[in-house]
C-alpha cells in the first residue's frame, strides 16, 4: 500500500465513521497530505509518508496467524470534544480494516500511547503486507470556524 492508497483509502473510508463528517485532500503543498473533520467542526489535519522495501517474511505474528492490528476498535468521535489520539485511533482502524491482501496493513505503531511519544505527538507507522512502511503523521489541528492549522504546531489533546 503506497501513501497515494492510503490517502485514497481514508479519503473513502474515514467519512464513514460516526463523528467524522469528511476526509479530504489538504489544498497545501503536501502530496499525501488529508484533512479530517470532525461533527463538531474541528479539523486535524495529517500528512502521509513511506518507504518500500522487501516484503515481510510473515504478515502475521506468531503461531497464531492473528495480525498486530486485530486489536485497534474505532473509538467514539461524536463528543464535543474528541482526543486527538482517538482519530489517530480511528484512522489506524480504518487501514487495518481494509482487505488488501497483497499491500494490507500488518501491523501499526500508533505515536500517543507510547510511553514518551515522539515529536509528532500523534500518528502511527503502519507496515504493510507488501513492504510499505507508511507513517501518518498529525501536523496540525484547528478549532471549529477555523480553516487552516496555526503555526507553529502545538499540538492539542482535543478537537
Amino acid at each position: 500500500m503506497t501513501p497515494a492508497d492510503l490517502q485514497q483509502l481514508l479519503i473513502e473510508r474515514a467519512p464513514a465513521i460516526p463523528g467524522i463528517t469528511d476526509a479530504t485532500k489538504c489544498d497545501d503543498d503536501r502530496p499525501y497530505g488529508l484533512t479530517v473533520t470532525l461533527s463538531g467542526g474541528g479539523q486535524v489535519w495529517w500528512t502521509i509518508t513511506g518507504a518500500s522495501g522487501p516484503a515481510p517474511a510473515s504478515a502475521t505474528t506468531g503461531d497464531t496467524g492473528e495480525a498486530d492490528t486485530a486489536a485497534v476498535q474505532v473509538p467514539d468521535l461524536t463528543g464535543s470534544s474528541v482526543p486527538v489520539a482517538h482519530v489517530e485511533q480511528a484512522l489506524v482502524a480504518t487501514a487495518a480494516e481494509a482487505d488488501d491482501p497483497s499491500g494490507g496493513v500488518i501491523r501499526a505503531d500508533r505515536y500517543s500511547v507510547r510511553p514518551n511519544p515522539p515529536a509528532v505527538r500523534y500518528g502511527a507507522t503502519l507496515e504493510c503486507r507488501d513492504g510499505w512502511k507508511l507513517f501518518l503523521s498529525c501536523y496540525g489541528t484547528t478549532p471549529p470556524g477555523r480553516t487552516k492549522p496555526e503555526q507553529p504546531y502545538q499540538p492539542l489533546s482535543h478537537v
